[in-house]
């Protein structure tokens, strides 16, 4: 995988990263990443999400806060899920290291030196490493997918509160969910496996579980808690709002649309079942 993270106004490369050999100027491909992004984004009113080009498969993922572009090129027999969610983690880890920087910018993109980006590089080796490990364990890869797949689905939620709600609402749910996941570290399963401090919440930056070492944790306990939160943080909404209004909700953030157009995937994972009881009730 070669990755590349940009500023997605003026196309500067922040940082770049080849696991795979190629002979083009990196540069040179940071700024037609840039032009073809602003393209999709103009003609088609959407950020460029995923293509096929010159024998790879390229994905993009956008972070608008701060004018991030984060792309990553991989061969084409990778599975489209998995390298989605590789990005993503790719993302938030990235975000997180570096976003003090954009605050003392006022939110305004980074011109600086890119030179304090470089420590990320060892970051990224890391994730490789492991994510080659992973590659030789099918348990583990299709655990990764189910981590991938959960990640979405919190997010998706958190559209939701933040922008169907009103603040007082929003206050409201936050600190519903605040508590739902005080209870979760205070059950005994938290405190038998360590992996599950990887799951943290807070009002402003909502859940994170990209961090769970997927080779040392508990598998099976670790979905059984994210099917726990995950029900519990749906449980709230509709207590607060409403059933008929939360299906709007879901359906108006395409939520539906996700579980549809993944349906076979979560059958191979054993989650289809779990999701259609969550957000249908059946």
């Amino acid at each position: 995988m070669n990755i590349w993270i940009l500023d997605s106004e003026s196309g500067v490369k922040l940082l770049y990263k080849s696991f795979l050999k190629t002979k083009a100027d990196e540069d040179i491909v940071s700024g037609f990443l840039t032009a073809f992004h602003h393209f999709s984004v103009i003609e088609f009113n959407q950020s460029l999400d995923s293509i096929e080009m010159g024998g790879w498969r390229w994905i993009y993922t956008l972070e608008p806060e701060y004018n991030l572009l984060f792309v990553a090129a991989d061969i084409k027999s990778i599975n489209t899920n998995i390298f989605k969610g590789r990005l993503e983690v790719i993302k938030k880890a990235f975000i997180e290291q570096f976003k003090h920087l954009w605050k003392k910018k006022k939110g305004k993109s980074w011109y600086g030196n890119i030179k304090v980006f470089s420590p990320f590089i060892k970051v990224l080796e890391d994730y490789q490493l492991q994510w080659a490990e992973v590659e030789s364990l099918t348990p583990v890869a299709d655990f990764f997918d189910i981590l991938g797949i959960f990640d979405k689905i919190f997010i998706m939620l958190r559209n939701v509160i933040e922008k169907k709600m009103y603040n007082k609402t929003r206050n409201e749910i936050l600190n519903l969910i605040d508590n739902v996941y005080t209870e979760f570290k205070d059950h005994k399963d938290f405190k038998c496996e360590p992996e599950l401090e990887s799951i943290s919440f807070s009002k402003d930056e909502w859940f994170n579980i990209v961090d769970i070492n997927l080779m040392k944790c508990d598998k099976d306990l670790v979905i059984k808690s994210l099917k726990a939160l995950l029900s519990q943080v749906v449980k709230t909404l509709m207590e607060v709002k409403g059933k008929s209004l939360c299906f709007k909700y879901f359906s108006d953030i395409k939520l539906y649309d996700y579980i549809y157009n993944n349906m076979k995937l979560l059958k191979d994972l054993n989650l289809d079942m779990f999701f259609l009881e969550v957000f249908l009730l059946l």
